[in-house]
C-alpha cells in the first residue's frame, strides 16, 4: 500500500476500542498537561501579545480563548491557545528522537476547538483523535535522522499532527484528507534561529502551525486540493528536506503501537534538555542536605547536541536577560535548582533573573561535553548528564542522570498532571478556585465517559475575577 494511503487510513479509521489503554490514558494526561501549561503561561508577555493579536483580528465568535473566555474563530482561537500553551516551554515533549517534539500543545488546541464547535464530539472520540494524531506526529518526528542544531530545520513535521486531528474530527473522507495533508505541506515551516536568539517565535510557531493544521483541513473541506504526494512525491517533504529519513520509524507498528504513550512529562518549566541536570542537582541537594549558600562550584557533562542547544552561545546562557533565553540556559536553571531546591515558573520571570545567589552559583558553573556520553549517546538533544557539586566545606558529590522524572521509563501519572495544574494555577493571569481545578481534573480523568465536552469549556474560564499583576 502507498505509505501516504496507509497514514490516511490510520488517521481516519483508528477505533477507540482498538487503541491500547496505555495510549488512551496517556492522551488524557496530554490534554491535562496542555491545559495546565496554558493556565500557567497565561500571564506571560507572550500570551498577552497572542491574545491582543486575537482581539485585533476578531471574527466569528465560535471558540473560547482559555482562561479569559472571549470567543474567536476556531483557527484564530487555536493559534492563541497553542501559543499560550508553549509560552513557558512547560508543555510535554517527545525525547526519544533526535530532535525534541512538542506534539501535544500543537495537536490538543485544534482538537478542543473543533470539539467546542461540534458538541456531538464525545470524549472517547476526542481521545481517539488525539492519540492517533500525536502518534503520527511523533512517528514523523522520529523518522527524521538529522539534528536540527546542525541543519537549522526544526520539527517541520508539526503541521501534520494538527492536520491529522482536524481531519479526523471534521469527518473528512480519504480524498479530502489527502488534500489536507498536501495543503499543510505548503505551510510546513520550522527554523532553529529562534532558539539561537531566544525569540518569542519559539512559542508563536506552535500557534502558527496548530492553526495551519486546522486551516488545511478546513480548506480541503470546502473543496481546495493539494499535492497528493506531500511526503514521498518527487518534491515531497522527505525528498526536499530530509532525504536521509528512516521509513521504518514512521510505518512499522502503525495502528498497533501508539507512540504517544511514550511522550515525556515536564516537571520543570525549561527546555527538556536541561531536565537531567535539574533532576541530578535536586537529587544531590536532597541526599546531602546542602543549601545554595554551601555551593562552591558545579561541573556538568553532556553531549554535543545538548551543549549546542542549552549551553551555547555561552555569553548569553551565562547571562540570560529574558525569560525565553533563561528557559534554554542550562547554567541558569542548574543554579536555580542548587539555590532553591526547585525550578518553578516564578524563577523564569524577568525579575528573578538577577537573583544574587543564583548569579553567584551560575558564575561557578562549568559545563563541558563529556566524551563518553557523546560517544555512546551523541545523537539526541536530550542527553544523559553528569552533575558534580563542590561545597565550601570541601565535600564533593556527583551523579549521572539518564532518565529523569517525566521520561517514559520514569513516567508521570494523571495525579502528577493534577499537581502540575495546581502549581500552574498559582501563576495564572486570573486566579482559579480550587474547586474549579478539581473539576477540570475530574472531567479529564473520566473523559472517555463524557458524551460531550460542552461543560469543559466553562471550566477553562475564570469569570468575574480580578486579574493578577501584569494580567489582562
Amino acid at each position: 500500500m502507498d505509505p501516504t494511503a496507509k497514514i490516511i487510513k490510520h488517521v481516519l479509521n483508528s477505533k477507540f476500542s482498538d487503541i491500547p489503554k496505555k495510549a488512551i490514558e496517556r492522551a488524557k494526561l496530554s490534554i491535562l498537561d496542555t491545559l495546565a501549561s496554558a493556565i500557567g503561561g497565561s500571564n506571560d508577555p507572550i500570551s498577552h501579545a497572542a491574545r491582543r493579536f486575537g482581539e485585533l483580528s476578531g471574527g466569528k465568535p465560535e471558540t473560547t480563548v482559555w482562561i479569559y473566555g472571549e470567543k474567536l474563530p476556531a483557527g484564530l482561537a487555536t493559534l492563541v491557545n497553542a501559543t499560550i500553551s508553549r509560552a513557558l516551554d512547560f508543555d510535554e515533549t517527545y525525547e526519544l528522537c533526535i530532535n525534541g517534539c512538542h506534539a501535544s500543545a500543537y495537536d490538543v488546541p485544534p482538537a478542543l476547538a473543533l470539539a467546542e464547535r461540534d458538541p456531538n464530539i464525545s470524549g472517547s472520540e476526542l481521545l481517539a483523535a488525539v492519540s492517533t494524531a500525536i502518534d503520527l506526529h511523533l512517528r514523523l518526528a522520529r523518522s527524521v535522522t538529522t539534528n536540527a542544531v546542525d541543519t537549522g530545520r526544526d520539527n517541520m513535521v508539526a503541521v501534520w499532527g494538527a492536520t491529522a486531528v482536524s481531519t479526523r474530527l471534521l469527518h473528512l473522507d480519504e480524498e479530502k484528507t489527502r488534500n489536507a495533508f498536501g495543503i499543510a505541506y505548503a505551510q510546513a515551516a520550522g527554523e532553529f534561529q529562534m532558539y539561537e536568539e531566544g525569540s518569542h517565535t519559539v512559542s508563536l510557531q506552535q500557534g502558527l502551525r496548530a492553526r495551519s493544521g486546522l486551516d488545511s483541513a478546513m480548506f480541503a473541506q470546502v473543496g481546495f486540493n493539494g499535492p497528493h504526494g506531500p511526503f514521498f512525491g518527487k518534491f515531497g517533504f522527505y525528498k526536499a528536506f530530509e532525504p536521509d529519513y528512516d521509513l521504518n520509524m514512521l510505518l512499522v507498528g502503525l495502528g498497533e503501537e501508539y507512540v504517544n504513550a511514550s511522550i515525556s512529562f515536564k516537571p520543570w518549566p525549561a527546555c527538556k534538555a536541561t531536565h537531567p541536570g535539574i533532576y541530578g542537582m535536586l537529587q544531590l541537594r536532597e541526599k546531602h542536605k546542602f543549601s545554595g549558600e554551601d555551593v562552591a562550584g558545579i561541573e556538568i557533562g553532556l553531549n554535543r547536541p545538548a551543549e549546542l542547544l542549552v549551553v551555547q552561545p555561552r555569553e548569553q546562557k551565562w547571562g540570560p536577560r529574558d525569560p525565553v533565553m533563561a528557559r534554554f540556559s542550562l547554567p541558569y536553571v542548574i543554579a536555580v535548582a542548587a539555590a532553591k531546591g526547585n525550578v518553578g515558573i516564578s524563577d523564569l520571570k524577568t525579575e528573578a533573573l538577577s537573583n544574587p545567589l543564583v548569579r553567584r552559583i551560575m558564575a561557578t558553573t562549568k559545563i563541558e561535553i563529556d566524551p563518553e556520553i557523546d560517544r555512546t549517546n551523541g545523537l539526541h538533544q536530550n542527553s544523559p548528564t553528569t552533575v558534580k557539586v563542590r561545597l565550601k566545606n570541601g565535600g564533593e558529590y556527583n551523579v549521572r542522570i539518564d532518565k529523569p522524572f517525566g521520561h517514559p521509563e520514569n513516567p508521570a501519572s494523571l495525579a502528577d498532571g493534577m499537581k502540575k495544574l495546581r502549581a500552574c494555577a498559582e501563576m495564572s493571569a486570573r486566579p482559579f478556585p480550587d474547586q474549579q481545578l478539581e473539576a477540570i481534573g475530574d472531567f479529564i480523568a473520566d473523559l472517555d465517559k463524557q458524551p460531550t465536552l460542552k461543560s469543559l469549556f466553562d471550566l477553562l474560564i475564570v469569570k468575574g475575577s480580578a486579574a493578577r499583576a501584569n494580567g489582562g
